[in-house]
């Protein structure tokens, strides 16, 4: 006998009276809030027509979400840029003055204009939201001209704020910090594309905030520093990105010695264009390390590169984590050619990521002795970029490589060149205990097949190996930065 199985019906929630008795409207109003908090707080308004419910919810909301572009469609086609600035005004003006003041802000998002010196709307605005209990604050400004930007007092001894982030869009802008200690409960700061002036006041500034624990500094400029010093005894993780590889001078520390000394710090990411001169101190909590730079220094010694990176690379010996660059491998192998430099081993180092060019030798040389420092390694990731095929090479049987624990090797844009398949028959030689091979294709490989089959029938010293292949990945931009594919810490 056939069975039918029905279909089940989905109860309807009754809220009761005239509501509309919808799912949603009955829900909790903190997860109303929440819910709403992915909205910009005019769409929240214009939800106010949808349910009776919903009507005054924007009063109550503690998730304010202003955008200058998204008030109106197209509102550059309906009126000069004056009425635009005086509408958002008015309306940002209305909800701060008609919502409920009883209510903490948690989150102040804030997209717009730059706003003259003669104007004050900006620090009203922020004197309103801080005397809420802000805890998160997020602006994002479009520069109207070139004075520099001054935090409000009431900003930075707003006890309840938690996180901050500064972004300007179009140019950078000169931020006047304070001198003077706040930020008492400040968590995790965020600048984007600001200029700092002054290297004392910038260190200050970060060593005053007591329990900072997250900082970013992406596109920011350092002017003619000279030591970039960031001291902290509650940073746990860092990022400085200076976003533009095409000129060496672009973010003004070619010639500045960066200092960290944060013994709290579990994580950071150094990417710049030309800085190299690094000095670490009191990192024995780090557990993950990036750094990338591409422009080598123009004027140092050899012995001035063999001990600047025989100190980063004791700064790093006790991380799980490790992700390197073009720029640093081509000083790594000057450094552990000199043992009087370097006699430190990572024997925390778990998981190792490089961003490799294989169109030499030599550039394979640093791969092998960061495999014999690190003798608990068990998974590496090799980004190979794009590789001149004029010189080709064999990396010899009798070279000496340790890989005991190694059990993961993934290989990211491979194009199946001699010096690729090379340095996988090497590593499959040499790989102890090794159980997975992943292959990426690098878009445009014709002779995959060949290829496998080629690289299967190496000598492999396990005997337990899984072979993986992938197609290339889509949307993605040949020559793109190693940060773009290697984000997962």
């Amino acid at each position: 006998m056939a069975v039918t199985v029905r279909n089940p019906k989905i109860l309807r929630t009754s809220s009761g009276g005239d509501d509309d008795g919808d799912r949603l409207s009955s829900l909790p109003e903190p997860i109303i809030h929440y819910i709403f908090s992915f909205l910009k707080t005019i769409d929240v308004f214009r939800a106010s027509a949808v349910s009776r419910k919903w009507r005054y919810l924007w009063v109550s909301m503690p998730y304010l979400n202003f955008d200058i572009h998204a008030i109106w469609s197209k509102p550059q086609e309906r009126w000069p840029l004056d009425a635009i600035i005086g509408r958002f005004k008015d309306f940002v003006n209305w909800v701060l003055m008609f919502q409920n003041s009883s209510i903490d802000i948690q989150t102040f998002r804030l997209r717009c204009l730059n706003f003259s010196d003669d104007d004050h709307t900006l620090q009203r605005w922020i004197t309103v939201t801080t005397r809420r209990n802000l805890k998160q604050l997020h602006l994002k400004l479009l520069r109207q001209n070139h004075t520099p930007i001054r935090l409000p007092h009431c900003l930075v001894t707003c006890g309840s704020l938690v996180e901050l982030k500064l972004e300007f869009e179009d140019q950078r802008c000169v931020v006047e910090l304070p001198i003077y200690p706040g930020f008492s409960s400040l968590k995790c700061l965020d600048l984007h594309m600001i200029e700092f002036l002054d290297s004392n006041l910038l260190k200050n500034f970060i060593s005053s905030c007591p329990v900072l624990e997250s900082l970013k500094m992406e596109s920011c400029l350092f002017g003619d520093f000279k030591i970039l010093e960031i001291f902290s005894t509650s940073l746990k993780n860092l990022i400085l990105d200076t976003g533009d590889f095409s000129n060496p001078n672009c973010d003004g520390l070619a010639n500045c010695e960066i200092k960290v000394a944060c013994p709290s710090l579990v994580s950071f990411y150094f990417l710049t264009a030309s800085t190299w001169n690094f000095t670490f101190q009191d990192l024995n909590s780090l557990q993950a390390g990036f750094i990338s730079y591409y422009f080598l220094p123009k004027h140092a010694t050899a012995e001035e590169c063999h001990y600047v990176m025989s100190k980063i690379l004791k700064g790093l010996h006790n991380v799980q984590v490790l992700k390197l660059s073009v720029g640093f491998l081509r000083f790594l192998k000057r450094a552990v050619a000199k043992p009087k430099w370097f006699s430190t081993s990572f024997y925390n180092l778990k998981s190792l990521s490089l961003y490799v060019l294989l169109n030499r030798y030599k550039q394979v040389e640093p791969i092998i002795n960061l495999l014999n420092l690190s003798p608990n390694l068990e998974a590496i990731t090799i980004l190979i970029d794009w590789m001149d095929l004029s010189e080709c090479w064999e990396i010899p049987d009798e070279v000496t490589c340790s890989t005991y624990h190694l059990k993961s090797v993934r290989l990211l844009d491979f194009g199946g060149s001699e010096n690729e398949v090379e340095l996988v028959r090497f590593l499959l030689m040499k790989g102890q205990v090794l159980e997975k091979l992943s292959i990426t294709w690098l878009e445009g490989v014709e002779n995959r097949w060949e290829i496998i089959r080629e690289i299967k029938k190496f000598p492999t010293c396990s005997s337990n190996i899984a072979f993986t292949f992938f197609n290339p990945r889509s949307n993605v931009c040949y020559g793109a930065r190693f940060s773009d594919y290697v984000v997962d810490w």
